[in-house]
């Protein structure tokens, strides 16, 4: 009985062990593999051929109207192209409620209104996303 005990409790101390190493490990290869270098000469291309380097990128984010037309485009290639029309399953009135929304929201947008066409286009958003999926 006193061998069974002892064996026992060795290999708990192996096993013990081997999951300290093993998982010390791989933290230091996650640690290792996850620092990132910010290189603002570094090209980004989104496989059309259209490139451009990491820090006109993020000048392109901070601009005034960034929200607007990312909006805009988003809410036609959900509502208006023929993917987003088989993707969800809108009703006509749902249809017309985000053309509306997006029209006036891009047209404040265009005259300046950053903020308000900002929020119609939101509000457009919020109809697609509460729109089932088929």
């Amino acid at each position: 009985m006193l061998k069974k005990l002892v064996i026992l409790v060795l290999l708990v101390i192996i096993v013990g062990l081997g999951v300290f190493f093993v998982s010390g490990k791989q933290e230091t290869a996650i640690m290792e593999s996850s620092t990132t270098v910010s290189d603002p000469d570094k090209k980004i291309c989104d496989g059309k051929g259209n490139c451009t380097t990491e820090s006109e990128y993020q000048k392109s984010l901070q601009v005034d109207d960034y929200k607007c037309k990312y909006y805009v485009k988003y809410i036609w290639s959900e509502s208006e192209r023929a993917y987003g029309k088989k993707a969800y399953k809108y009703n006509e009135e749902n249809l017309k409620k985000i053309q509306a929304l997006k029209d006036e929201g891009k047209s404040l947008c265009e005259s300046g209104k950053l903020k308000e066409g900002e929020t119609k286009l939101e509000e457009a958003i919020k109809i697609i996303s509460f729109t089932m999926l088929n």
